[in-house]
């Protein structure tokens, strides 16, 4: 098996090897070390944490619900608006 003769595996394993090795790459920004004293210790930075309990979960998914339920509704309309008029309701062709 030469080397040679698959260059499509070998050019698959150093682009594999190329995005595995720049994956946890910071991109050499320097807003990650803002230290006074001059060490290079990344500084975790997060936006605080929201707490979720049960009835706010289940509040959103209401509010998805009736939200999917609305947009279900004005697609029939439409459909149906479409029909009257005679416009085809057929799936535009993807150019």
């Amino acid at each position: 098996m030469s080397l040679l003769k698959n260059w499509k595996f070998l050019l698959a394993a150093m682009t594999v090897a190329m995005f595995t090795a720049c994956a946890g790459s910071s991109g050499g920004s320097s807003d990650d070390y803002d230290n006074a004293d001059g060490s290079e210790e990344s500084v975790q930075r997060s936006a605080p944490k929201e707490k979720i309990d049960e009835n706010k979960l289940k509040k959103t998914e209401e509010e998805a619900v009736a939200i999917t339920e609305e947009n279900h509704k004005l697609r029939k309309e439409i459909f149906e608006a479409k029909n009257k008029l005679g416009i085809s309701t057929a799936p535009a062709a993807e150019e």
